[in-house]
């Protein structure tokens, strides 16, 4: 063997080129977000709801009811994440506080995984492999755009559980999985899908505590949480009226999903996910696989198309099994597929790169966000003459910016949700003639079907006694002052 091909099979010696790619990393998902988010790019679900969660945590009122969702912040599937997330919050209190704790969170991957093939002594070409198709893959540049959600944090304690499963430590397995859990109730199907992994891997008692936490935590997580909905017949329903007869639909009628669920977006789906990392994953891999089913298959059959949808938080859990599949892989990998690193390394570029373009969503920037800069300066404007804690009536885009606060509601509420009007000391509006982003397309506000309602909004306001009036070109605000 030759001294080049005996380096190649060699581990890397230093994590110091890694921690600077996922400096970098999270760097480049931080200004992404920030910058959608400052063009407007964001809605008031999930992220102001999720700012005002946190914001009342933090200022002493956990049992206080949102203005935006009508819930306490735990009724919204009982996320105990939140306690500590909202210690940071208070630190700096806004948008970008959640922003910057998420894009750390995924930057850290390829460092994470990087340390993890060290430990397995895999090669240094397919270790670069791994972290290109981490960094190249579409779902993490997307889920961190302009969003916020608890259980995306957790996804480095989510591999750190899987990649510990058949270690005979415990300190490390069950705080991963207990933190994982804590960041909402439908982190069960995680937990599930750990102990069927650790099963398949002969670790069965680890794998039956691991079930039985899981099923616990969600029993005990959805009762807490009924407040906020049931989920699993919102999203199931057209399955049956009770799980029983959901479960009894899928096993004899699982045709009954393609009512709801076209081939074509199974397809689409899938692909987006595993694209970047075909090339790294083998038959080896299948545990890992298996254990992605539980939150893969859920979203397959749910009549919301969202969780189909790479730009939401819904596959998380299976983005760190793909992860753990190709580190089982390659750990086992045959000499020959370690000589061949080079090659692995080009093909998992190229299809991470295909797979960014194609999913990726870069357009949107000039489609949809850059043409709404002046909008976007002229609110940052208006918006500074409003006291951090004045009730605040304003339309959904807007109030994914100003959820920090005791009372803020949207006009698109349905019927007249946000009345009564004196409640509110300001209302935040665009000008009629300014381009709003409606159903992914930008229309003149006027014109669109939020328009009538800002007239009325703006009348109601008028007569209940505020003076409503131009704060620049963009921006028109009604106050009582």
């Amino acid at each position: 063997m030759t001294d080049s091909a005996r380096s190649a099979l060699r581990p890397p010696r230093t994590l110091r080129p890694f921690l600077i790619l996922s400096g970098v990393y999270s760097l480049i998902l931080f200004a992404s977000t920030a910058f959608q988010h400052f063009l407007l790019g964001s809605q008031v679900w999930d992220l102001g709801i999720f700012e005002q969660f946190n914001w009342l945590i933090a200022n002493g009122r956990i049992n206080g009811i949102s203005s935006l969702r009508d819930i306490t912040p735990l009724q919204d599937h009982f996320s105990l994440l939140l306690l500590p997330i909202a210690l940071v919050y208070k630190l700096q209190p806004n948008a970008y506080t959640l922003f910057g704790l998420q894009s750390l969170a995924l930057g850290s991957l390829p460092a994470l995984s990087a340390e993890l093939c060290r430990r397995r002594n895999i090669a240094p070409r397919l270790t670069w492999a791994l972290a290109i198709a981490i960094t190249l893959n579409p779902y993490s540049f997307l889920v961190n755009r302009g969003d916020f959600h608890p259980d995306v944090l957790t996804l480095p304690l989510m591999l750190l559980a899987i990649t510990e499963t058949t270690q005979r430590r415990r300190w490390l397995y069950y705080p991963s999985l207990l933190l994982t859990l804590f960041a909402k109730n439908a982190q069960a199907l995680f937990g599930f899908g750990l102990a069927l992994y650790a099963l398949v891997r002969g670790q069965r008692t680890r794998a039956g505590i691991t079930a039985g936490l899981s099923l616990a935590w969600w029993l005990i997580a959805t009762e807490l949480s009924s407040a906020g909905g049931d989920h699993v017949n919102i999203r199931l329903g057209y399955l049956g009226s009770s799980k029983l007869e959901i479960l009894t639909t899928l096993l004899t009628r699982p045709w009954t999903i393609f009512t709801e669920v076209s081939p074509e977006s199974i397809l689409l789906y899938t692909l987006g996910l595993s694209l970047p990392f075909l090339a790294l994953l083998r038959l080896r891999s299948w545990p890992a696989l298996l254990g992605a089913s539980p939150i893969y298959l859920t979203n397959l059959i749910s009549a919301s198309s969202i969780q189909r949808e790479l730009n939401h938080h819904y596959s998380v859990g299976i983005l760190a099994f793909l992860i753990a599949g190709c580190i089982d892989a390659m750990s086992t990998a045959p000499t020959a597929m370690r000589l061949h690193g080079k090659r692995i390394l080009a093909i998992t570029a190229l299809l991470a790169t295909a797979a960014l373009l194609g999913y990726g969503r870069i357009g949107y920037y000039s489609a949809r966000y850059l043409p709404r800069l002046q909008e976007a300066v002229h609110f940052q404007q208006a918006k500074r003459v409003i006291p951090a804690d004045a009730p605040v009536l304003t339309i959904a885009n807007y109030a994914a910016h100003m959820a920090g606060r005791q009372t803020i509601r949207q006009i698109e509420k349905k019927g007249k949700g946000y009345e009564p009007i004196d409640q509110y000391d300001w209302i935040v509006l665009p000008a009629a003639d300014v381009p709003i982003n409606i159903g992914g397309k930008l229309k003149a506000a006027g014109r669109s079907k939020v328009g009538s309602r800002m007239e009325q909004v703006i009348g109601d306001a008028e007569a209940s006694g505020m003076r409503c009036s131009e704060a620049n070109a963009s921006i028109v605000i009604c106050s009582r002052s």
